[in-house]
């Protein structure tokens, strides 16, 4: 077989990137407004403009758990699913992503279940991540092109295992850029807002438990330690009462020698 003296070689070292989109993202921030406890928001000047919205809601009830219901309720009427749940003895938490276009809609919702403790409400510009995660993958995927071109190029064994191993380095790269670009489209379509709901401190009152039997027991038991006491306490007087009384028989026998001594 007659083969050519010279020719390109099939691995692609050094590939251009391409130009990045001449659009930019906007300088101006998003307004955000509060009239009466309700938020209204500034209608994006940009089509193009990314934005992922978060909040924290920390709101007291009187039951924790059925107040997490009705938080679940608010994200399905808002077209919104329940991304986790944690309901505990006097707390719960739980997590709700709700479609951008319905997230003040849904805290103004969620603010009237209990007794507003706390609320952190914060807006992320993804949309320079966005539109370079956009550009790098759009030039992976050329450069794949370009491989695929030059597999089928290939005549020797080793020059097809030089370019499916780097066509294989090049589309694990393709695959995670695509999972990180839909992981922020995901959170740039459904907000998250997370409500945690906690309950006031109980003071419980215990009352006494009467038990005779018990009551039996320990009134035998203190008149048991009284007769034994006093038991106690006589056995230790003895010995000064016969003393008390030697000192006396003592005392009278010499006052009577004393009245017969003196002269009548």
């Amino acid at each position: 077989m007659h083969k050519p003296t010279h020719r390109e070689p099939l691995i692609v070292s050094d590939i251009e990137k391409p130009e990045m989109p001449v659009f930019m993202p906007s300088t101006e921030k998003t307004e955000e407004k509060s009239t009466a406890g309700e938020f209204e928001v500034q209608a994006q000047t940009l089509p193009y403009r990314k934005m992922v919205y978060e909040a924290y809601l920390r709101l007291k009830v009187e039951d924790s758990e059925e107040k997490a219901r009705e938080a679940e309720s608010i994200a399905l009427k808002y077209n919104g699913y329940v991304g986790n749940l944690q309901i505990g003895k006097d707390r719960a938490v739980v997590t709700l992503r709700i479609p951008t276009e319905n997230f003040y809609l849904a805290i103004n919702d969620l603010r009237k279940l209990g007794e507003l403790e706390d609320e952190n409400v914060r807006a992320i510009d993804v949309t320079e991540e966005y539109i370079d995660l956009t550009a790098r993958l759009n030039n992976l995927k050329n450069v794949e092109k370009r491989l695929l071109a030059l597999l089928d190029k290939a005549v020797t064994v080793e020059e097809i295992l030089k370019v499916e191993a780097q066509l294989k380095v090049v589309r694990e790269e393709i695959e995670r850029l695509t999972a990180r670009l839909r992981y922020l489209e995901n959170r740039i379509e459904y907000s998250t807002i997370v409500v945690e709901f906690i309950e006031p401190e109980k003071v419980e009152v215990e009352w006494p438990s009467f038990n005779i039997l018990d009551a039996v027991a320990k009134g035998l038991a203190a008149m048991y330690a009284a007769v034994y006491a006093l038991v106690v306490i006589v056995f230790a007087l003895i010995p000064l009462i016969v003393l008390g009384g030697l000192i006396y028989i003592a005392y009278k026998t010499y006052k009577r020698r004393v009245l017969k001594a003196k002269p009548k």
